[in-house]
């Protein structure tokens, strides 16, 4: 069994401006068009990372050149691999960027910042059941960031994302039925104050690559 490899990295300040430029000029046009749009440097960082990431993780297939012309949309604006039997998955929240990659494997991946959050905001997100968990829980915030990961990370597996209702989706021993389909969910030990959330297609193992892009000029 081939494990799903994940990369991530952080970022605290901001590039120096040529390195940035540098590690821009890696990525097809349109994706530099699309980071130059974004007014806050962490954004563009985060948008930046997640390409360079995937770039990196590719490097363990074998796969290093014209990755770009590789990755396609589905007609839910899911991007995709057009490799066979590879699949990939871009997340990122706070000061992370994560990326995680299969082969012969469908999979979603999701990162979420512990930030405080009005419940009552996200009260169609969750069922009865989890909202009675997360209500009786001794750390509410971190039992509610459990759920709200491991349901994005489904339905960006899935690939529908927010089309997907979300207060319909149950956990059950590391599962969800969506639909037809089983997905395979996995609460991923990180950094405090984040949670992480693994969705597969099938049964799997993870390793996790940490890349420091500040120490590294080009990858």
């Amino acid at each position: 069994m081939q494990p799903i490899n994940i990369f991530f990295t952080s970022f605290k300040k901001p590039l120096d401006q040529e390195v940035f430029s540098d590690y821009l000029s890696l990525l097809p046009v349109e994706l530099r068009e699309k980071n130059l749009r974004y007014i806050r440097w962490q954004n563009r960082h985060a948008h930046l990372f997640g390409r360079l990431l995937l770039m990196e993780a590719l490097k363990i297939y074998g796969v290093e050149k014209d990755i770009w012309e590789h990755i396609a949309y589905t007609s839910y604006h899911r991007p995709y691999l057009t490799l066979n039997g590879y699949d990939f998955n871009i997340s990122h929240s706070g000061d992370f960027v994560i990326c995680a990659i299969g082969k012969n494997v469908r999979l979603g991946i999701d990162i979420e910042e512990n930030r405080d959050v009005d419940f009552k905001r996200f009260w169609n997100i969750m069922t009865p059941d989890q909202w009675d968990e997360i209500n009786r829980s001794s750390c509410s915030l971190k039992m509610f960031y459990k759920y709200w990961t491991i349901k994005e990370s489904v339905i960006k597996a899935d690939g529908r994302g927010f089309y997907i209702p979300l207060d319909k989706l149950e956990v059950k021993n590391n599962t969800v039925q969506l639909e037809e389909k089983l997905w395979f969910v996995n609460e991923l030990e990180f950094t405090s104050g984040y949670s992480v959330a693994l969705t597969t297609s099938k049964l799997s193992t993870f390793k996790m690559h940490e890349v420091n892009f500040y120490k590294s000029h080009l990858v």
